[in-house]
């Protein structure tokens, strides 16, 4: 990697994977693990992982630090010039407990919905492999198609499956 920036930007979807990420943004780096209290995840009617304002939860997600070039390619990859998402700064929770503003990317379609398949796999795969906790692994594979209604939205999610 190259120059580092000095933006953080958090990514609780499929910008959690590393492969990903290296090809969206080549010169960010992960910074660690953190967690968007007050928010949910959600699959919206678009099809694709947004955040919406729950005041009894929190999203995982993971900490980069980015560049400029970096900032750009991202927006242009999650839609902002067509509104498909807007840019926030929020308060996420680092690992060390301290609560730092971060950029979070956050979908204008709230409505819940349902990912192209495949797509929850990658991000729960992705969550996995950044060590977040198990039971919000579990909670992110309930939104995967035909499993049923997510926990978040009052499901049961049968483990069997």
């Amino acid at each position: 990697m190259g120059k580092t920036g000095n933006k953080l930007y958090f990514a609780y979807g499929s910008n959690m994977d590393e492969e990903q990420m290296r090809h969206r943004c080549p010169d960010g780096a992960t910074v660690g693990t953190a967690r968007l209290p007050g928010y949910r995840f959600i699959i919206n009617s678009r099809g694709v992982a947004t955040v919406v304002p729950d005041g009894s939860s929190a999203v995982h997600g993971i900490l980069w630090r980015i560049t400029a070039e970096c900032e750009a390619s991202l927006d242009r990859y999650e839609g902002v010039e067509w509104g498909t998402y807007t840019k926030e700064t929020l308060g996420v929770e680092a690992e060390d407990g301290q609560v730092i503003e971060a950029l979070v990317y956050v979908a204008g379609d709230s409505e819940p919905g349902e990912g192209s398949d495949g797509y929850m796999e990658r991000i729960a795969a992705a969550a996995g492999r950044q060590g977040l906790p198990a039971a919000y692994i579990e909670e992110l594979k309930s939104w995967i198609r035909g499993r049923g209604t997510p926990l978040s939205q009052g499901g049961n999610l049968c483990l069997e499956r």
